[in-house]
């Protein structure tokens, strides 16, 4: 495969400072909870590298795992991502755990969200394919990390929703638009969202999407990539958003778990095996999620 990347004297990828990655990832921006992860595997090998990107290398129910960071925001995201791809042998599945706020308000605070795909509002993936371009998570993702999550106390239109999230290249004005100084153009846009449907807003997952999309046309095996967002703040129409009353150890922890047992999911699937799931159940309860209309009643 032709690479794109930078690499050091040594060979390592430049910026995550590593020279291998296991096909099973998780990663998220935060340096911290990539470390929190150590906990949850056997074997557990930490790398700082000295730009910060924390990786993680370790096993868990059979299978060879690795988790980075990709720091906060889109750039940030399509510097590591692609390293971490070009590093990656065999079919890869690539979960981003992450935290959001809501953009309806069916949704409460420690709720989990499922990206079926995401609002393209930054301008890093533009470098690479006009805006026009959609970016979508692989839908066959989707009733695994629900199966996943229901081990962990997570249902469907209970505390966990599916549906097209939001990728913004800023944090505050383009989440409490009130306070930006271009209010009058920032507030419509995101309440178009809103009116559309848009379930959360976050940072990163877009260039996931776009990053896959690029890369499926360079290697020969598949890459599936996924989103699983804590819910930290409900949308405010006054005032700053509040992140203090949410119990974010146990998020974490859960959207660790949740995210380490959909890869063993994928992987059994991969290699023929049985998976104790009922996925037409899944289905059947994706079909009958009521219309946004009544769950905003």
């Amino acid at each position: 495969m032709e690479t794109i990347t930078f690499k050091t004297a040594t060979g390592k990828a430049y910026h995550l400072d590593i020279d291998k990655i296991h096909p099973n990832i998780l990663s998220g921006g935060s340096p911290g909870r990539i470390k929190k992860m150590a906990k949850f595997v056997k074997n557990p090998e930490l790398i700082e590298g000295d730009r910060g990107h924390t990786v993680l290398h370790g096993e868990y129910e059979g299978i060879k795992i690795s988790a980075f960071a990709t720091g906060m925001g889109p750039a940030s995201t399509a510097i590591i991502l692609p390293e971490a791809i070009e590093l990656a042998e065999g079919p890869v599945t690539m979960l981003r755990l992450g935290t959001a706020g809501a953009l309806q308000p069916f949704i409460s605070i420690g709720d989990l969200v499922i990206s079926s795909g995401a609002v393209r509002d930054e301008g890093t993936t533009r470098a690479a394919v006009g805006p026009e371009y959609p970016a979508i998570s692989n839908p066959e993702l989707i009733p695994l990390m629900i199966a996943a999550s229901k081990k962990h106390g997570y249902d469907l239109l209970k505390n966990i929703w599916v549906g097209i999230t939001h990728t913004k290249d800023d944090l505050y004005f383009a989440e409490t638009p009130q306070f930006s100084p271009i209010t009058e153009f920032t507030t419509p846009k995101l309440e178009s969202y809103k009116r559309m449907g848009v379930l959360a807003s976050s940072m990163e997952f877009s260039v996931y999407c776009t990053m896959r999309d690029f890369y499926e046309g360079r290697r020969d095996d598949r890459i599936l990539t996924g989103e699983i967002l804590a819910i930290l703040a409900a949308q405010e129409k006054e005032g700053a958003i509040d992140v203090s009353k949410v119990d974010k150890v146990k998020l974490e922890k859960d959207m660790i778990t949740i995210g380490l047992d959909t890869l063993v999911l994928v992987d059994k699937l991969r290699k023929g095996k049985k998976i104790d799931v009922d996925l037409m159940d899944i289905i059947k309860k994706m079909i009958d999620v009521p219309s946004r209309r009544k769950l905003s009643k």
